[in-house]
């Protein structure tokens, strides 16, 4: 990419000629290339010739960075050490560095009091979340506790402190200190207990705990289990919760029976569960809590099969709270069930009470589609418009998802004009949009194609843009209007000032990055002028703005090389929704297709997909909507890694196919890329094979799946499980692993 930066590098290493160029793009450009050796020969050279400038430039960290990937660590500690003295504004890092090199060698202790005093001056740092992590380790694995002393976890962001505050109990039950250890246990869970802090200060406080406790502790205790999916430990917990002894308050007291109703719905005692919530119902002190209870009530019947009783339940909680925030969902419940009892008419007056609130738009929208659906399917034109034509979308998916059903419409009545402008439209707006794929299916098959290809050839001879996109995305590539179509869109769109930019994406040559013409750099950008994109990433967005859209996507494919694809993929998205919207994005350049949809671990992914016989696209969009391939990646629910499955959930799926799974494995790429293969697998046999209910399922569990799957009157149809997922959440998740799936399939 750069002769001249190559050249600067031969003269450097083998001759006596002195570099007189900035040595920073070259170093770069040989750490791209993965030449470690070469990169520390040249930052070494320049260490040995230019100290003066090499050092302040951040030489020594760079070195003691390329001794570390060459595996010295003892000399990487070393260089750290001289970046310590020689660049003062990289001291954080540095010490962090240091203190890592430390930790890996063996000496925690010395660890730990380095790592301490990053800790202590991270408030504000981009590196605090990564020094508070190696502080807590370094005193785990022996670290003075004394050091806690000194930090002040107020001013660290909420996650930080709570690591610090789980260390001090750490610290306290290592001095045999239980009572304190307890406090500060008590403490992390009453303020939060769903996130994997919470997770591991509930498994240090239950061994705190006798069998003979009962009371607070015990609740709170049964509280995190049930977020964490250690449903039988919870239900326990709960149950010695309310068994006398430390007496609970009435309000305690019904949390704790709420939660346990909540316990026995997850692990599918439905019939005990729609009992427990009964009963709440009858003790409520509100009429919203009355109405919430009951809802619940119905939804377990509803996953048992007992849909009368639930039809009942969730009308009796839209009565105890008609104006309340479970009385539009309750409505929604009661039609899509009534409607699938045959009870057409009483589901018909619920849809009409839902539209008769403006604030219920949203429930008024999935029930309207419900039903149109419903009649769709099973050829009853003559009541899908009233349906169709009383909803309005308020976002694109809604869009998409009307004109799609607008086109099912228009071909049972066998208008194929209209059929075509409706598909046409959804093509418009995301062709790869699960139901935008299937329009084009149905675009490409008679009784429609001869209309597709006659309103193309239309829409050809037109000079605006959206007409000339239309005539492209119903001809194609493969017809010669088609093309030609697209020749004329691309011509317009290069010779618009506002969207050449976008649609002439390239990558800006290393040599003309804006990073060499500053004369000063804070430490993250001047960490990324070396090329360490991890530690620089935080100013990628700065020194590469998505409003000079070359220069966002060159940030793009520099984070993405140096491994930091979930930043890659966040900033290619900014780039992306700042492009015009005339502009789509299959006509942008492949590589920013390439930056929006990568394909890292591919070797880890391809070998347990087929293994598991399991689509590779299918496994690689699911990871990328999971995890944007970060395999440290830790969700606010304590979900790890590649896949994003809990500790629980990969226990049980490692046992399943002989994998012993301790927590900190599920941050090992092929570990979580085997044990998301499995439970892809499994869910997929488990549906028979069909694929959005096994992706529902992933998301939002198999019991909820099966009950979307009773709703449709062709259960293994697509479009019709699309639109009845009857979570926003799921089916929110089930467009965007499709989605990703369908540039998948185009790109790999």
């Amino acid at each position: 990419m750069i002769a001249a930066f190559t050249l600067l590098f031969a003269v450097a290493v083998d001759s006596p000629i002195e570099p007189r160029v900035d040595p920073r793009p070259a170093l770069v450009e040989l750490q791209l290339q993965n030449r470690t050796r070469d990169a520390l020969a040249l930052t070494e050279r320049e260490l040995k010739t230019h100290p003066d400038t090499a050092r302040p430039m951040g030489l020594d960290y760079l070195r003691g960075h390329l001794l570390h990937e060459a595996g010295d660590a003892a000399m990487a500690s070393e260089a750290f050490g001289e970046a310590l003295a020689h660049a003062p504004d990289l001291a954080l890092y540095s010490r962090y560095r240091m203190a890592l090199e430390l930790a890996d060698m063996g000496h925690p202790e010395m660890a730990a009091g380095l790592v301490a005093t990053a800790v202590a001056n991270a408030p504000g740092s981009p590196l605090a979340a990564d020094a508070v992590s190696l502080f807590t380790q370094s005193l785990a694995r022996g670290g003075d506790c004394q050091l806690l002393r000194g930090l002040v976890p107020e001013k660290l962001p909420t996650s930080q402190r709570r690591s610090l505050l789980l260390a001090h109990a750490d610290c306290a039950l290592r001095a045999g200190r239980r009572e304190l250890a307890r406090n500060l246990l008590v403490k992390i869970l009453e303020e939060s207990r769903k996130d994997d802090i919470g997770r591991g200060a509930g498994e240090r406080l239950a061994g705190l705990v006798s069998d003979s406790e009962r009371g607070k502790t015990c609740m709170l205790l049964g509280m995190t289990f049930h977020l964490h999916q250690e449903l039988g430990r919870a239900l326990g917990l709960l149950q010695r919760a309310l068994g006398g002894g430390e007496a609970l308050s009435r309000q305690d007291a019904l949390e704790t029976r709420y939660i346990q109703a909540h316990v026995r719905l997850s692990e599918q005692s439905y019939g005990p569960a729609a009992s427990l919530f009964g009963d709440l119902a009858n003790q409520a002190r509100t009429m919203r809590e009355r109405s919430r209870d009951l809802y619940y009530q119905g939804t377990s019947y509803e996953l048992h099969g007992d849909w009368r009783p639930a039809a009942t339940s969730f009308q009796m909680a839209y009565r105890s709270d008609p104006s309340g925030e479970w009385a539009a969902p309750s409505l929604l419940s009661a039609l899509r069930l009534e409607w699938r009892s045959g009870n057409e008419a009483p589901a018909g007056t619920l849809f009409f009470v839902l539209a008769g609130r403006p604030e219920w738009h949203a429930a008024t929208l999935r029930a309207g589609l419900f039903l149109a659906a419903s009649d769709i399917v099973r050829g009853r034109a003559d009541r899908a418009h009233a349906w169709l034509d009383r909803l309005l979308p308020t976002t694109a998916d809604d869009r998409i998802e009307l004109a799609y059903w607008h086109g099912r419409l228009a071909e049972l009545e066998e208008d194929a004009d209209s059929a075509v402008d409706a598909y046409l439209e959804t093509l418009r707006a995301d062709p790869y949009h699960p139901l935008s794929r299937l329009a084009r299916a149905r675009l490409s098959a008679e009784p429609l194609a001869h209309a597709a290809v006659r309103e193309g050839r239309r829409l050809a001879a037109s000079r605006r843009v959206p007409d000339l996109y239309g005539a492209w995305l119903l001809l194609g590539n493969r017809d010669e209007t088609g093309k030609a179509a697209r020749a004329r869109l691309i011509q317009l769109l290069t010779a618009d000032h506002a969207t050449t930019a976008y649609v002439r994406l390239a990558e800006v040559p290393i040599a003309q990055w804006p990073l060499w013409k500053q004369p000063r750099l804070r430490p993250e950008e001047k960490l990324l002028a070396l090329g360490l994109w991890h530690e620089g990433a935080p100013a990628v967005r700065a020194q590469f703005p998505v409003t000079e859209p070359s220069l966002g996507l060159t940030g793009s494919l520099f984070l993405a090389r140096g491994g930091e694809h979930a930043l890659s993929i966040q900033q290619a998205e900014v780039l992306r929704q700042r492009t015009p919207e005339r502009v789509p994005l299959a006509l942008q350049p492949r590589v920013l297709h390439v930056v929006l949809y990568p394909f890292p671990y591919r070797e880890a992914l391809l070998t347990q997909a087929r293994q598991r016989g399991v689509d590779p696209n299918l496994l690689a969009a699911l990871v990328r909507e999971e995890s944007r391939f970060d395999p440290n990646a830790l969700s606010p629910n304590a979900a790890r890694g590649l896949t994003q499955l809990t500790v629980p959930a990969a226990r049980r799926i490692g046992g399943s196919i002989g994998l012993h799974v301790e927590p900190d494995d599920l941050f090992r790429p092929e570990i979580s890329a085997a044990l998301g293969a499995a439970a892809l697998a499994a869910l997929l046999h488990d549906s028979g094979g069909v694929e959005p209910m096994a992706i529902a399922a992933f998301k939002a569990g198999e019991p909820q799946a099966r009950l979307w799957r009773t709703y449709c009157y062709s259960p293994g149809a697509l479009d019709e499980y699309f639109t009845k997922t009857g979570s926003d959440e799921a089916r929110a998740y089930l467009r965007r692993v499709l989605t990703s799936r369908a540039h998948y399939e185009e790109l790999y």
